[in-house]
């Protein structure tokens, strides 16, 4: 029987991750994706390609395990070339091109490239100031690699401001860190204590402190790269400089939508499940 492009890029992709049909229907089957071993050895040698939507929606699950691009194998199979989202930050932000620069700086190809967050719960402070303080983040990273062993991270801050202070409180070693003074990006890679294979998981905690006040700061957004199971977004402010209005708000295909939010004591938070990719933040006014 010949192959088509598709059962050639599938068992490129395993090669590459040295991993076996029978690991990845071990996660597959953990994560809920509904297809028999036998189906996946049928894509591999070529005899069936998948056609069905439960085959289809399997087949992004086998992308993001095997480190691909999301679509990168169903843009390979006959008779479908639609267009499927790439996993780039070029829909989330205006300075991708840059981005992508610093990350490659770095050795990554994308965010997302080794492994691929899951959850995660954001804390941002407000001082009295009205300017961010710190925030901290807790994240469930899965490896979509064999030794996966680095994460990077993006930060923005305003222009000119002073490189913000990262610290890991657990799951990691800071590595480097590159700053783009003038467009306000930080990018820089966490180093896990240990590598992760295919499929596991580990918890990350790490902490960023603002040197340069930021008054006018009146947002915290996160960008969602991949579909995410949980998303928690914990805005805390000062007892005696709390916000007048506070909103969330979510940016899917160029589409926003805002929801008001209540404040809880002297914080504000939203938490979000099966989310991605698009942005999700909340904002806030004083006036």
């Amino acid at each position: 029987m010949r192959r088509g492009p598709f059962s050639l890029a599938f068992d490129q992709a395993l090669s590459d991750r040295a991993m076996s049909l029978s690991a990845l229907h071990r996660v597959l089957s953990a994560r809920g994706a509904g297809v028999s071993l036998a189906t996946l050895s049928y894509w591999r040698s070529g005899q069936r390609e998948p056609e069905q939507e439960r085959s289809l929606h399997a087949l992004t699950q086998v992308e993001e395990v095997l480190g691909l691009e999301p679509g990168a194998l169903e843009a390979l199979i006959e008779g479908r070339r639609r267009r499927v989202a790439p996993d780039l930050l070029s829909d989330l932000s205006d300075d991708a091109d840059r981005i992508q620069v610093l990350l490659g700086e770095l050795g990554f190809l994308s965010p997302s490239d080794r492994l691929v967050d899951q959850e995660v719960t954001l804390k941002y402070v407000i001082g009295p100031d009205r300017s961010p303080v710190r925030m901290t983040y807790i994240v469930v990273v899965e490896s979509v690699r064999v030794n996966a062993d680095r994460r990077a991270f993006i930060l923005r801050v305003r222009p000119g401001a002073l490189t913000p202070g990262v610290t890991s409180l657990g799951g990691f070693e800071l590595g480097e860190v590159i700053h783009d003074e003038e467009r306000g990006i930080v990018v820089g890679e966490m180093v896990l204590d240990r590598p992760l294979g295919p499929g596991e998981t580990a918890l990350l905690e790490q902490e960023v402190v603002y040197r340069t006040p930021d008054p006018d700061d009146n947002s915290y957004f996160y960008w969602a790269v991949r579909k995410m199971r949980s998303i928690s977004l914990w805005i805390r402010f000062d007892p005696d400089q709390m916000p007048t209005r506070c909103e969330y708000y979510t940016i899917v295909d160029g589409r926003e939508e805002v929801v008001e939010l209540e404040t809880f004591g002297t914080s504000v938070s939203r938490t979000v499940a099966s989310f991605g990719p698009g942005t999700l933040g909340i904002r806030w006014s004083w006036d």
